[in-house]
């Protein structure tokens, strides 16, 4: 039984799954996958529950008594219906790939694993292919964090390109590193060095909803002064190896080697995207004892916004015609991400399947703005009398404009 976290499930393993940091429809099938196979042990919860209450007098201390069982037969949830089951297991990822617990096991877990492994075990970056030295590459003289840029590719964000002088007369390289690569190098220099030997890192959270081109300009400010005292702390920490490697060219950094900053379009901090829309939703629509039943479950695709910062996608629901807008449902919002997973349950009650029929299902996707107005991501319409309500319907569904219907 696990009393702080309903399984270990870290974010170093959802960055494995999605291929980088960002979620991505890799993460759906992964969580489509857990939820259909907890489906599928649950419709056996008695022929589980019987081969357990066998096990009882064998011995093993958490399975003793008829309480244990019932831990089992609580955590199946055999009186839930599969889509109930489907949302239930989800929002246990959720809090699972949350829990501060498992975190700190993983990171007490690794220490212990670098301290009896032996002093070879030294911590490496993980982008950089193989280490180097002082000796191999040469004195680092001074770096300069010169400008940011955006970039799209592998996931949207900014990098930071850095000049980095060597004693060598003339010897000047640029290498391009993102935020989370500088994060990255100071979390494994802790693991070196006493915190007393190296200087303050920048915060990664932001206050408030700051634009993407203003939270990367304040930070190239606070970088560059983060890696001079880097190149100027005391010797053993400016001259460490995971320094050298982290300032090293990296094939990537041959992009870097203008020194001229990309244009900029005029106001483009600024302007909001009210237009750009696209993306698929997958849902599932079913009808029963004149309940309409629409699970949420992935969006894939979803624009980023104009300023290059990923939405904040929440899903909002009618059914036409609604002049008093009486049947809005919504979803939950989720945080800076295209592609993100809901697996949430709106349930319109008491509708009889002749009016049902007369009805259009429109499903629109928006980004929360916090004070200002809410952004248009995409929207599809449904007609469900071209539904086959008698059976359940699962499917990706496009998303367009506004111009599709109104609300």
């Amino acid at each position: 039984r696990r009393d702080r976290a309903p399984f270990v499930f870290t974010s170093d393993m959802a960055y494995v799954i999605n291929g980088g940091d960002k979620p991505s429809s890799r993460f759906h099938d992964f969580v489509d996958l857990c939820c259909q196979a907890y489906n599928l042990i649950r419709k056996h919860t008695h022929l589980f529950l019987n081969l357990l209450g066998l096990m009882l007098s064998c011995g093993i201390p958490e399975l003793s008594d008829l309480e244990d069982l019932k831990y089992v037969y609580d955590a199946l949830r055999p009186q839930d219906s599969d889509a109930d089951a489907t949302t239930y297991f989800t929002r246990l990822i959720e809090s699972s790939l949350g829990s501060v617990a498992t975190k700190l096991n993983f990171f007490i877990h690794n220490l212990a694993q670098m301290k009896f492994t032996g002093s070879d075990a030294r911590p490496t970056l993980s982008f950089a292919p193989r280490t180097h030295t002082l000796k191999t590459s040469g004195r680092i003289r001074d770096v300069f964090l010169c400008r940011h840029e955006r970039v799209f590719n592998p996931s949207k964000g900014y990098t930071y390109v850095v000049k980095v002088q060597r004693d060598n007369p003339g010897e000047v390289t640029f290498v391009q590193r993102t935020f989370e690569e500088f994060q990255e190098l100071h979390n494994k220099l802790r693991l070196l060095f006493p915190s007393s030997l190296l200087p303050s890192f920048p915060s990664r959270f932001v206050i408030g909803r700051s634009r993407g081109e203003a939270v990367a300009e304040r930070r190239k400010e606070e970088l560059n002064g983060y890696i001079w005292h880097l190149i100027h702390a005391a010797p053993e920490v400016a001259e460490c190896d995971l320094i050298y490697t982290f300032f090293h060219p990296l094939p990537r950094d041959e992009k870097a080697a203008g020194t001229n900053p990309a244009p900029k379009l005029a106001d483009a901090t600024w302007a909001r995207s009210l237009g750009k829309v696209g993306g698929e939703v997958k849902l599932s629509i079913s009808y029963k004892n004149n309940k309409l039943f629409i699970m949420v479950m992935h969006i894939r695709g979803l624009p980023p916004l104009q300023d290059g910062n990923d939405p904040d996608p929440y899903v909002k629901t009618y059914l036409l015609p609604d002049p008093q807008k009486t049947t809005k449902r919504k979803t939950k919002v989720a945080r800076k991400t295209c592609n993100p997973t809901y697996n949430e349950m709106l349930v319109y009650d008491g509708i009889p399947r002749g009016d049902l029929e007369q009805r259009e299902l429109r499903l629109s996707v928006l980004s929360e703005e916090g004070f200002w107005e809410n952004i248009l991501l995409g929207e599809v319409g449904i007609r469900l009398r071209d539904l086959d309500l008698a059976q359940e319907k699962m499917g990706w569904f496009a998303l367009g404009s506004r111009g599709h219907g109104t609300l």
